[in-house]
């Protein structure tokens, strides 16, 4: 059972998923798996996603019919293995140190249900500046959790049993 399992849906991304991947292999953070949701795009996104797999036996590729990006999250949440779920675009990369800054405050508590953060902007002239600090949340207070979303899944991490138990999709 990895640790983390990371959700891409993937849709109409062949010119940049190579870099998402790529960054997700890149990770310093190596317990992970990653579940590729190709959303019956019409270009080679899907085949692409098909060549990781065979490079990487943590990436898991699953096919569907077009649906929209909430189907193809969904459409894998009940496979995940790992004990804590993450969401990133198909579309974006993230740095070497992105899911292990997710998964820090979670190694010493257990009973951590959520941690937000790790996101940051490029800015034109190529500076990287910090967008979200990671911030843990331990509470019933399941309000305060969904109000810490900030209007994005991604730069999330979810335990899965919270998701699972409460059928939250």
């Amino acid at each position: 059972m990895p640790a983390i399992s990371i959700i891409i849906p993937v849709y109409k991304v062949e010119d940049c998923i190579r870099a998402c991947l790529d960054s997700i292999l890149a990770q310093t953070f190596t317990d992970w798996e990653c579940l590729l949701v190709d959303d019956g795009s019409p270009d080679r996104s899907g085949a692409i996603c098909d060549e990781y797999a065979l490079k990487d036996n943590r990436f898991r590729v699953f096919h569907k019919p077009n649906g929209g990006v909430s189907s193809a999250r969904n459409l894998v949440l009940d496979k995940a293995e790992g004990r804590f779920i993450t969401f990133i675009d198909s579309d974006d990369y993230v740095a070497p140190d992105y899911i292990a800054g997710l998964y820090k405050p979670c190694e010493n508590d257990r009973d951590i249900d959520f941690v937000h953060g790790g996101c940051v902007d490029q800015l034109p002239s190529g500076e990287i500046v910090p967008n979200q600090k990671y911030e843990p949340l331990v509470s019933d207070d399941k309000a305060k959790l969904f109000a810490s979303f900030r209007g994005l899944i991604v730069s999330k991490l979810f335990r899965t049993d919270i998701l699972s138990d409460k059928g939250i999709r």
